[in-house]
């Protein structure tokens, strides 16, 4: 039976609803879930860039690697000791053996570095021929100070003295390296091949047989100077070391390499560094060891450590790797700036953008990083980061121009993304000052989103 609207038997109408609320909170519900959507798609998009970071750090280990296997091939990092006099020895009591090393009493070498650039595929790294000119004199020590290293009665082999220089790798050496010994010349030879006893030249070391002693073996007479200059033609990678053994050394090195790092324990005096050489100099006074030890090994590496050293890399002028790996730490930034504007863009505007949108601009920016690594391969760090940022910023301009089918929108869009990429690639490139210019950046831009997001009704209760 149907009852009549005025009937007493109807039941009463619903109560009228309040022409604001409902709108409101259908409002602050959908901006909600739109927030929640934004945030929960950035935090997948940052997940899914990580195996990018990944490929990068594999292509980096296999440089690594390459460097390896070239300096097993060309040549090892070079380490020089600069020479001493090796004088062989038997005690009286005719068993202990052992070897008088007397340190240079002046000492001055030259090294001018030919580096290159060596490659291997699509790796490379620094190798150079040094070139090593070596001169000074050794001052022949006191009988009195003979006995009390080696003690009385000891034989002194004066005729097997060796003039021994050790070195990190014999690879480079040429005909024309020689020494010269009071006025005599010399030419180098194996260690092995002056030693008599073979084991003590375990290490790589060039030797050479000065003539020392008369027919009877007799010794120099004391503080008799004697000089020498050698010439040495080694190869290595990466970097050149020295260490200085004397009283009062003088060392150089130069090369046509605009970039050096000079390293060891003694800083040069007054480098020149140019856009396409750097010539530095050493001057070395040590006081703290004795010219005239005695060692039961012929060969020491141990005793170096308490030596002054000298050296420099030769470091390229924009490290690739290093720089990339700088970049795709940044890479994060992209995801978040793009993500923000679209986001003011929805609250600025009548602009409205679909989550699925969101989710691809996010995983345009994260190939930044993938298309950094493969184009700085072949073509160097400074021309794949342009190539990259130009192919994200047509491509992601070119969406934003078809989600939003606005000119102001894409516009701005396209000059914020462009101004993060010139402005990253600033940033990597400052050594000293990344950390302040970048926090003052990041400062700035949130300054600049709270003044624009002022008029935004967070609450949800307009229209």
């Amino acid at each position: 039976m149907t009852v009549p609207p005025d009937s007493p038997l109807s039941p009463p109408p619903n109560p009228p609803a309040n022409p604001t609320a409902s709108p409101t909170v259908a409002r602050r519900s959908r901006r909600s879930a739109k927030f929640l959507q934004i945030v929960l798609l950035l935090a997948v998009t940052l997940i899914a860039g990580l195996p990018v970071s990944g490929i990068i750090g594999e292509r980096s280990d296999r440089q690594a690697e390459m460097q390896e296997e070239l300096a097993r091939s060309w040549s090892p990092e070079q380490t020089l000791r600069t020479p001493v006099l090796a004088v062989p020895y038997l005690a009286a009591d005719g068993k202990t053996r052992g070897y008088l090393k007397i340190a240079p009493a002046t000492l001055a070498t030259q090294a001018a570095l030919a580096p290159e650039r060596k490659r291997r595929g699509l790796f490379s790294a620094t190798v150079y021929t040094v070139a090593l000119e070596m001169t000074g004199s050794f001052a022949v020590p006191s009988a009195s100070s003979l006995e009390k290293l080696v003690g009385r009665g000891s034989a002194i082999s004066w005729q097997d003295s060796v003039f021994l220089l050790q070195v990190s790798g014999l690879a480079g050496m040429t005909a024309e390296d020689r020494v010269v010994w009071n006025g005599e010349t010399i030419p180098w030879r194996g260690c092995q091949e002056l030693v008599a006893c073979a084991e003590d030249c375990w290490g790589a070391a060039l030797a050479a047989r000065p003539t020392m002693a008369t027919a009877s073996n007799m010794a120099p007479a004391a503080n008799v100077e004697m000089k020498f200059q050698a010439t040495v033609t080694l190869r290595g990678t990466g970097a050149f070391h020295q260490t200085l053994d004397g009283r009062q050394a003088t060392a150089v090195i130069k090369a046509p390499w605009p970039t050096p790092s000079f390293v060891g324990t003694v800083l040069p005096s007054d480098p020149a560094v140019t856009a396409d050489a750097f010539e530095a100099r050493w001057t070395v006074s040590d006081y703290s060891r004795p010219p005239l030890r005695s060692d039961s090994a012929l060969l020491d590496t141990a005793e170096t450590q308490y030596l002054p050293t000298v050296g420099v890399e030769l470091l390229e002028a924009v490290p690739t790797y290093r720089m990339i790996n700088r970049a795709s730490k940044y890479a994060s930034l992209f995801v978040v700036l793009s993500f923000t504007v679209y986001a003011l863009f929805e609250l600025l505007s009548s602009v409205r953008i679909h989550i699925v949108q969101y989710g691809l601009l996010g995983l345009s920016m994260t190939l930044f990083s993938l298309l950094l690594v493969s184009f700085a391969e072949p073509f160097g760090y400074v021309a794949g980061y342009w190539i990259s940022a130009a192919l994200v910023l047509v491509q992601a301009t070119a969406y934003t121009a078809a989600v939003t089918r606005r000119a102001g929108p894409t516009l701005v869009f396209a000059t914020a993304l462009a101004g993060l990429f010139g402005f990253l690639h600033l940033l990597i490139g400052l050594e000293n000052y990344s950390l302040l210019v970048g926090t003052i950046a990041l400062f700035l831009v949130l300054s600049a989103v709270m003044a624009v997001t002022q008029r935004v009704d967070w609450q949800g209760e307009e229209p």
